[in-house]
């Protein structure tokens, strides 16, 4: 092997070292940096409900459930609670009926304030449970950001 091969090769090897370290250095400052950013929001709780007991600017769920029967039940609160909410957010929900069409969409609501920290956000949305209602198992999907954010199912009988 010529000289000139000899120092074609070590530049070549000490070119992939000097490449696979930085590859290796900045995954690790990529994860470091990410595991310092906290989260902008978190959901706490997320139920379903016939009612809700709104007393001075506040709702609780009353009669936390899965099960709606029709002639029983006159409605479906789909209810969360967020924590440590921090910055202005959208959120909206899609209800899906039992052959997984979409029931309903709504508009975009907007939550939270810029600068500013909830410690606890609620936020809800309904549907009525009418007789036209399909039988089974419902999914209501909620977005946080344009994001799916939750789903969880509920059923009509």
């Amino acid at each position: 092997m010529t000289k000139a091969m000899k120092r074609r090769l070590l530049f070549f090897e000490s070119l992939g070292l000097f490449i696979l370290t930085a590859v290796l250095i900045s995954g690790c400052i990529r994860f470091r940096a990410s595991a310092l950013v906290p989260p902008t929001v978190v959901l706490e709780r997320a139920v379903f409900c016939t009612a809700l007991d709104q007393k001075n600017g506040w709702a609780e769920p009353i009669q936390e459930k899965t099960l709606f029967k029709k002639g029983e039940d006159s409605s479906v609160y789909s209810f969360l609670t967020l924590k440590d909410l921090q910055g202005a957010h959208t959120l909206f929900w899609k209800w899906y009926d039992s052959s997984r069409r979409l029931y309903r969409a709504t508009d975009k609501i907007a939550i939270g304030e810029e600068g500013k920290v909830f410690e606890r956000y609620i936020a809800w949305d309904m549907v009525y449970v009418s007789e036209d209602k399909k039988k089974g198992a419902w999914t209501v999907a909620i977005f946080l950001d344009d994001r799916l954010f939750s789903a969880k199912e509920f059923e009509i009988k």
